[in-house]
Protein backbone atom coordinates (compact mmCIF):
# COMPACT_ATOMS: atom_id res chain seq x y z
CA UNK A 1 0.00 0.00 0.00
CA UNK A 2 2.11 2.87 -1.27
CA UNK A 3 0.14 5.41 -0.49
CA UNK A 4 0.68 5.19 3.04
CA UNK A 5 3.64 6.51 2.25
CA UNK A 6 2.05 10.28 1.68
CA UNK A 7 0.07 10.06 4.54
CA UNK A 8 3.39 9.06 6.68
CA UNK A 9 5.52 11.74 5.32
CA UNK A 10 2.60 14.30 5.85
CA UNK A 11 2.83 13.83 9.48
CA UNK A 12 6.23 13.95 9.49
CA UNK A 13 6.64 17.49 7.92
CA UNK A 14 3.56 18.55 9.93
CA UNK A 15 4.77 17.61 13.13
CA UNK A 16 8.40 17.86 13.07
CA UNK A 17 9.13 21.74 13.07
CA UNK A 18 7.35 22.14 16.61
CA UNK A 19 10.54 20.30 17.73
CA UNK A 20 12.01 23.47 17.44
CA UNK A 21 9.57 25.85 18.40
CA UNK A 22 10.32 29.03 20.79
CA UNK A 23 9.88 28.57 24.44
CA UNK A 24 12.30 25.74 24.99
CA UNK A 25 12.93 26.88 28.70
CA UNK A 26 9.96 27.78 30.74
CA UNK A 27 8.13 25.96 32.89
CA UNK A 28 5.54 24.68 30.63
CA UNK A 29 6.99 24.07 27.88
CA UNK A 30 8.93 21.10 28.41
CA UNK A 31 10.53 18.56 25.52
CA UNK A 32 11.86 15.27 27.98
CA UNK A 33 14.17 12.76 26.22
CA UNK A 34 13.20 8.95 26.17
CA UNK A 35 14.66 6.04 25.42
CA UNK A 36 13.18 2.27 24.60
CA UNK A 37 12.84 -1.21 23.42
CA UNK A 38 10.01 -2.51 21.04
CA UNK A 39 8.93 -5.86 20.60
CA UNK A 40 6.97 -6.84 17.26
CA UNK A 41 5.43 -10.10 15.94
CA UNK A 42 3.09 -9.63 12.34
CA UNK A 43 2.12 -11.60 9.48
CA UNK A 44 3.26 -11.18 5.89
CA UNK A 45 0.25 -10.44 3.64
CA UNK A 46 -0.43 -12.56 0.53
CA UNK A 47 -1.40 -9.39 -1.49
CA UNK A 48 -0.55 -10.34 -5.16
CA UNK A 49 -1.36 -13.44 -6.70
CA UNK A 50 2.57 -14.09 -7.32
CA UNK A 51 2.85 -14.42 -4.16
CA UNK A 52 0.49 -17.05 -3.29
CA UNK A 53 3.05 -19.79 -3.39
CA UNK A 54 5.21 -18.50 -0.81
CA UNK A 55 4.06 -20.16 2.62
CA UNK A 56 2.37 -18.05 5.83
CA UNK A 57 5.41 -16.07 7.24
CA UNK A 58 5.44 -14.78 10.53
CA UNK A 59 7.93 -11.80 11.23
CA UNK A 60 9.10 -10.55 14.43
CA UNK A 61 11.38 -7.75 15.19
CA UNK A 62 13.19 -6.02 17.86
CA UNK A 63 13.90 -2.31 17.95
CA UNK A 64 15.58 0.46 19.80
CA UNK A 65 13.95 4.16 20.03
CA UNK A 66 15.02 7.51 21.20
CA UNK A 67 13.09 10.20 20.78
CA UNK A 68 11.24 13.84 22.29
CA UNK A 69 7.70 14.11 24.11
CA UNK A 70 6.72 18.10 23.05
CA UNK A 71 4.80 19.39 26.38
CA UNK A 72 4.76 22.42 24.43
CA UNK A 73 1.62 24.81 24.39
CA UNK A 74 2.76 25.65 20.29
CA UNK A 75 2.08 21.75 19.52
CA UNK A 76 -0.89 21.40 21.73
CA UNK A 77 -2.79 24.43 19.59
CA UNK A 78 -1.45 22.60 16.42
CA UNK A 79 -3.52 19.09 16.84
CA UNK A 80 -5.53 19.10 21.03
CA UNK A 81 -2.51 16.59 21.56
CA UNK A 82 0.92 16.09 22.90
CA UNK A 83 3.14 14.42 20.15
CA UNK A 84 6.36 12.38 20.38
CA UNK A 85 8.71 12.63 17.40
CA UNK A 86 11.93 10.25 17.56
CA UNK A 87 13.95 7.74 15.61
CA UNK A 88 13.97 3.53 15.60
CA UNK A 89 16.29 1.10 14.39
CA UNK A 90 14.72 -2.14 14.20
CA UNK A 91 15.69 -5.26 13.32
CA UNK A 92 13.50 -8.36 11.38
CA UNK A 93 13.49 -12.00 10.87
CA UNK A 94 11.02 -12.50 7.63
CA UNK A 95 10.27 -15.70 8.99
CA UNK A 96 11.49 -17.24 5.26
CA UNK A 97 15.70 -17.03 5.53
CA UNK A 98 15.75 -19.08 1.84
CA UNK A 99 13.53 -16.44 -0.06
CA UNK A 100 13.24 -12.89 2.25
CA UNK A 101 15.80 -13.20 3.92
CA UNK A 102 15.89 -10.34 6.86
CA UNK A 103 16.03 -6.29 7.10
CA UNK A 104 17.15 -3.61 9.01
CA UNK A 105 15.00 -0.67 9.22
CA UNK A 106 15.62 2.70 10.37
CA UNK A 107 12.59 5.27 10.59
CA UNK A 108 11.59 8.62 11.82
CA UNK A 109 8.32 9.25 13.76
CA UNK A 110 5.86 11.03 15.17
CA UNK A 111 3.22 9.87 17.78
CA UNK A 112 0.19 12.50 18.74
CA UNK A 113 -1.22 11.43 22.22
CA UNK A 114 -4.56 12.41 23.61
CA UNK A 115 -6.39 11.91 26.99
CA UNK A 116 -2.66 12.59 28.53
CA UNK A 117 -4.37 13.71 31.94
CA UNK A 118 -5.23 10.02 32.45
CA UNK A 119 -2.64 6.89 33.14
CA UNK A 120 -3.91 5.11 30.13
CA UNK A 121 -3.36 7.48 26.60
CA UNK A 122 -4.24 6.81 23.23
CA UNK A 123 -2.03 7.57 20.45
CA UNK A 124 -1.40 7.18 16.83
CA UNK A 125 1.84 6.52 15.06
CA UNK A 126 3.38 7.04 11.63
CA UNK A 127 6.91 6.02 10.36
CA UNK A 128 8.95 6.92 7.33
CA UNK A 129 12.21 5.76 6.55
CA UNK A 130 14.72 3.51 4.80
CA UNK A 131 15.18 -0.89 4.92
CA UNK A 132 18.15 -3.15 4.33
CA UNK A 133 17.29 -6.14 2.93
CA UNK A 134 19.56 -9.29 2.59
CA UNK A 135 17.74 -11.67 -0.37
CA UNK A 136 16.60 -9.29 -3.04
CA UNK A 137 15.22 -11.20 -6.25
CA UNK A 138 17.90 -12.79 -8.36
CA UNK A 139 16.81 -14.73 -11.71
CA UNK A 140 19.31 -17.63 -11.10
CA UNK A 141 19.74 -17.27 -7.02
CA UNK A 142 16.78 -16.26 -5.90
CA UNK A 143 13.88 -16.22 -8.21
CA UNK A 144 10.94 -16.72 -5.96
CA UNK A 145 11.30 -13.46 -4.04
CA UNK A 146 9.24 -11.19 -5.74
CA UNK A 147 8.40 -8.99 -3.09
CA UNK A 148 11.46 -6.92 -3.58
CA UNK A 149 14.88 -6.64 -5.94
CA UNK A 150 16.93 -4.18 -4.30
CA UNK A 151 19.25 -4.22 -1.23
CA UNK A 152 17.48 -1.18 0.18
CA UNK A 153 14.10 0.12 -0.09
CA UNK A 154 11.27 2.68 1.65
CA UNK A 155 10.08 1.91 4.65
CA UNK A 156 6.61 3.23 5.75
CA UNK A 157 4.35 2.77 8.96
CA UNK A 158 0.99 3.64 10.48
CA UNK A 159 -0.84 2.59 13.86
CA UNK A 160 -2.88 3.02 17.10
CA UNK A 161 -1.98 1.56 20.52
CA UNK A 162 -2.34 2.43 23.91
CA UNK A 163 -0.21 3.44 26.62
CA UNK A 164 0.26 3.17 30.47
CA UNK A 165 2.03 5.21 32.54
CA UNK A 166 3.52 3.00 35.31
CA UNK A 167 5.33 6.01 36.65
CA UNK A 168 6.26 9.42 36.07
CA UNK A 169 9.56 8.10 33.95
CA UNK A 170 8.57 4.34 32.92
CA UNK A 171 5.82 3.63 30.46
CA UNK A 172 4.45 0.64 29.05
CA UNK A 173 2.38 0.02 25.43
CA UNK A 174 0.98 -1.62 22.80
CA UNK A 175 0.44 -0.83 19.13
CA UNK A 176 -1.05 -2.41 16.29
CA UNK A 177 0.83 -1.14 12.75
CA UNK A 178 0.63 -1.78 9.12
CA UNK A 179 3.83 -1.73 7.75
CA UNK A 180 4.79 -1.75 4.24
CA UNK A 181 8.64 -1.87 2.52
CA UNK A 182 8.60 -1.38 -1.30
CA UNK A 183 11.55 0.32 -3.55
CA UNK A 184 8.97 2.89 -5.55
CA UNK A 185 9.14 1.14 -8.64
CA UNK A 186 12.84 1.77 -9.20
CA UNK A 187 13.47 -2.02 -9.97
CA UNK A 188 11.25 -4.91 -10.63
CA UNK A 189 9.87 -6.77 -9.47
CA UNK A 190 8.70 -5.08 -6.62
CA UNK A 191 5.59 -6.14 -5.08
CA UNK A 192 6.64 -4.98 -1.84
CA UNK A 193 6.09 -6.59 2.00
CA UNK A 194 3.25 -5.89 3.16
CA UNK A 195 2.84 -7.21 6.83
CA UNK A 196 0.43 -5.96 9.70
CA UNK A 197 2.08 -6.39 13.81
CA UNK A 198 1.41 -5.83 17.15
CA UNK A 199 4.34 -4.52 19.26
CA UNK A 200 4.98 -4.35 23.03
CA UNK A 201 7.18 -1.68 24.22
CA UNK A 202 8.94 0.00 27.07
CA UNK A 203 9.75 3.34 27.43
CA UNK A 204 11.59 5.23 29.90
CA UNK A 205 11.95 9.01 30.20
CA UNK A 206 15.19 10.31 31.28
CA UNK A 207 13.39 13.07 33.39
CA UNK A 208 9.98 12.68 35.27
CA UNK A 209 7.09 13.84 32.80
CA UNK A 210 4.29 15.97 34.10
CA UNK A 211 1.77 16.59 31.64
CA UNK A 212 0.14 19.89 30.96
CA UNK A 213 -2.90 21.14 31.61
CA UNK A 214 -3.81 22.49 28.39
CA UNK A 215 -7.45 24.37 27.45
CA UNK A 216 -8.74 22.23 24.65
CA UNK A 217 -8.48 24.72 21.00
CA UNK A 218 -12.35 24.62 19.65
CA UNK A 219 -11.93 26.69 16.78
CA UNK A 220 -8.81 28.13 14.65
CA UNK A 221 -8.74 31.16 12.34
CA UNK A 222 -9.68 30.77 8.94
CA UNK A 223 -7.86 30.96 5.75
CA UNK A 224 -7.00 34.60 4.57
CA UNK A 225 -8.94 32.69 0.87
CA UNK A 226 -11.57 30.61 1.39
CA UNK A 227 -11.07 29.29 -2.43
CA UNK A 228 -8.57 28.23 -4.50
CA UNK A 229 -8.31 27.92 -8.18
CA UNK A 230 -5.06 26.24 -9.34
CA UNK A 231 -3.53 24.42 -12.60
CA UNK A 232 -0.43 21.96 -12.62
CA UNK A 233 1.56 19.98 -14.24
CA UNK A 234 2.89 16.54 -13.47
CA UNK A 235 5.57 14.22 -14.53
CA UNK A 236 6.97 10.74 -13.40
CA UNK A 237 7.75 7.65 -14.32
CA UNK A 238 5.14 4.66 -14.67
CA UNK A 239 5.99 1.26 -12.25
CA UNK A 240 4.33 -0.61 -15.62
CA UNK A 241 6.41 -3.56 -17.01
CA UNK A 242 5.68 -3.84 -21.00
CA UNK A 243 8.02 -5.85 -22.99
CA UNK A 244 11.81 -5.98 -21.74
CA UNK A 245 11.62 -2.62 -20.33
CA UNK A 246 9.93 -1.68 -16.61
CA UNK A 247 10.21 2.40 -16.72
CA UNK A 248 7.90 4.98 -19.08
CA UNK A 249 7.62 8.70 -18.95
CA UNK A 250 3.99 9.97 -17.82
CA UNK A 251 3.18 13.27 -17.89
CA UNK A 252 0.19 15.59 -18.06
CA UNK A 253 -2.38 18.51 -16.53
CA UNK A 254 -4.57 19.11 -13.96
CA UNK A 255 -7.31 22.25 -12.53
CA UNK A 256 -8.60 22.17 -9.54
CA UNK A 257 -11.07 24.09 -7.24
CA UNK A 258 -10.72 23.78 -3.89
CA UNK A 259 -12.91 25.17 -0.82
CA UNK A 260 -12.72 25.32 2.77
CA UNK A 261 -15.44 24.20 4.92
CA UNK A 262 -13.78 24.91 8.37
CA UNK A 263 -10.82 23.69 10.68
CA UNK A 264 -7.87 22.48 7.94
CA UNK A 265 -10.42 20.84 5.57
CA UNK A 266 -11.60 21.73 2.14
CA UNK A 267 -13.05 19.75 -0.67
CA UNK A 268 -12.19 20.08 -4.67
CA UNK A 269 -13.01 19.21 -7.71
CA UNK A 270 -11.13 19.17 -11.01
CA UNK A 271 -10.00 17.07 -14.02
CA UNK A 272 -6.76 16.15 -15.13
CA UNK A 273 -5.56 14.58 -18.99
CA UNK A 274 -2.67 11.93 -18.36
CA UNK A 275 -0.05 10.67 -21.32
CA UNK A 276 1.10 7.61 -19.56
CA UNK A 277 3.65 5.74 -22.60
CA UNK A 278 3.66 2.64 -20.61
CA UNK A 279 0.10 2.34 -22.23
CA UNK A 280 1.38 3.51 -25.79
CA UNK A 281 4.09 0.76 -25.94
CA UNK A 282 1.42 -1.55 -25.15
CA UNK A 283 -0.71 -0.64 -27.30
CA UNK A 284 2.36 -0.97 -30.63
CA UNK A 285 3.02 -4.68 -29.29
CA UNK A 286 -0.28 -5.43 -29.54
CA UNK A 287 -0.76 -3.71 -33.01
CA UNK A 288 -3.49 -1.80 -31.69
CA UNK A 289 -4.54 1.95 -33.08
CA UNK A 290 -6.37 2.80 -29.62
CA UNK A 291 -5.57 6.45 -28.34
CA UNK A 292 -2.86 6.37 -25.32
CA UNK A 293 -4.40 9.44 -23.66
CA UNK A 294 -6.56 9.37 -20.60
CA UNK A 295 -8.59 11.91 -18.97
CA UNK A 296 -10.41 11.93 -15.84
CA UNK A 297 -12.71 13.84 -13.43
CA UNK A 298 -11.81 14.63 -9.78
CA UNK A 299 -13.14 14.95 -6.40
CA UNK A 300 -11.74 14.93 -3.10
CA UNK A 301 -10.57 16.26 0.63
CA UNK A 302 -7.83 18.61 1.31
CA UNK A 303 -5.79 19.61 4.68
CA UNK A 304 -4.39 23.09 4.59
CA UNK A 305 -1.81 23.28 7.27
CA UNK A 306 -0.40 26.23 6.65
CA UNK A 307 2.17 26.00 3.89
CA UNK A 308 1.54 22.67 3.41
CA UNK A 309 -1.52 20.68 1.65
CA UNK A 310 -2.41 17.43 2.12
CA UNK A 311 -4.97 15.62 -0.27
CA UNK A 312 -6.82 12.65 -1.34
CA UNK A 313 -8.96 12.24 -4.49
CA UNK A 314 -11.43 9.57 -6.07
CA UNK A 315 -11.10 9.64 -9.85
CA UNK A 316 -13.02 8.59 -12.24
CA UNK A 317 -12.15 8.58 -16.40
CA UNK A 318 -14.45 9.97 -18.72
CA UNK A 319 -11.94 9.46 -21.57
CA UNK A 320 -10.09 6.12 -21.79
CA UNK A 321 -10.00 4.60 -25.35
CA UNK A 322 -7.54 1.86 -24.35
CA UNK A 323 -9.30 0.40 -21.10
CA UNK A 324 -6.57 -1.99 -19.03
CA UNK A 325 -7.82 -0.92 -15.73
CA UNK A 326 -10.35 0.13 -13.32
CA UNK A 327 -12.81 3.17 -13.89
CA UNK A 328 -11.88 4.38 -11.00
CA UNK A 329 -8.73 5.20 -9.16
CA UNK A 330 -7.22 7.25 -5.97
CA UNK A 331 -4.87 9.68 -5.65
CA UNK A 332 -2.90 11.14 -2.75
CA UNK A 333 -1.10 14.37 -2.62
CA UNK A 334 1.57 16.61 -0.85
CA UNK A 335 2.27 20.06 -1.90
CA UNK A 336 4.09 23.02 -0.59
CA UNK A 337 3.14 26.66 -1.28
CA UNK A 338 6.51 29.16 -1.48
CA UNK A 339 4.34 31.50 -2.51
CA UNK A 340 0.70 32.87 -2.66
CA UNK A 341 0.73 31.68 -6.56
CA UNK A 342 3.41 29.03 -6.83
CA UNK A 343 3.68 25.68 -5.46
CA UNK A 344 5.24 22.25 -5.58
CA UNK A 345 4.99 18.64 -4.44
CA UNK A 346 4.40 14.81 -5.41
CA UNK A 347 1.27 12.71 -5.83
CA UNK A 348 0.66 8.87 -5.98
CA UNK A 349 -1.97 7.45 -8.52
CA UNK A 350 -2.84 4.30 -7.79
CA UNK A 351 -5.73 1.70 -8.54
CA UNK A 352 -7.13 0.06 -5.27
CA UNK A 353 -3.78 -1.48 -3.66
CA UNK A 354 -1.82 -1.21 -7.08
CA UNK A 355 0.32 2.01 -7.44
CA UNK A 356 0.08 3.39 -10.68
CA UNK A 357 2.77 6.30 -10.36
CA UNK A 358 4.31 8.80 -8.17
CA UNK A 359 4.83 12.33 -9.62
CA UNK A 360 6.64 15.38 -9.30
CA UNK A 361 4.09 18.61 -10.10
CA UNK A 362 4.55 22.22 -10.15
CA UNK A 363 1.66 24.64 -9.79
CA UNK A 364 -0.16 28.20 -10.49
CA UNK A 365 -2.92 29.15 -7.82
CA UNK A 366 -5.05 32.14 -9.31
Amino acid sequence: MKKLFLIALLLSISFTPLLWSQNQGSDIDQKPTLIGVSFDYGYILKHSENLRELDDAFPVGIGLEWSKMLLTKNAWEFCNCLPRIGVELAYWSWDNPDILGNGIIAMGFVEPYFRTHKKMNLFFRAGLGGTYLTKPFDAEQNPQNLSYSTDFSFAIMLGVGINYRLTKEWNIGLLAKYNHTSNGGIKTPNKGINFPSISFRINKSLEPIVFPDFQKVENRKPPNELSRISVTHFSGWSNAKVGDRDKFYVFGISGRFSKWIGRRSAVSGGTELIFDYSRKEQINLNNQNNNFAQAAALVGHEFWLGKVTFSQQIGIYYYNDYRINDDFYQRYGLTYNFSKHIFAGFNLKAHRHVADFFDFRIGYTF
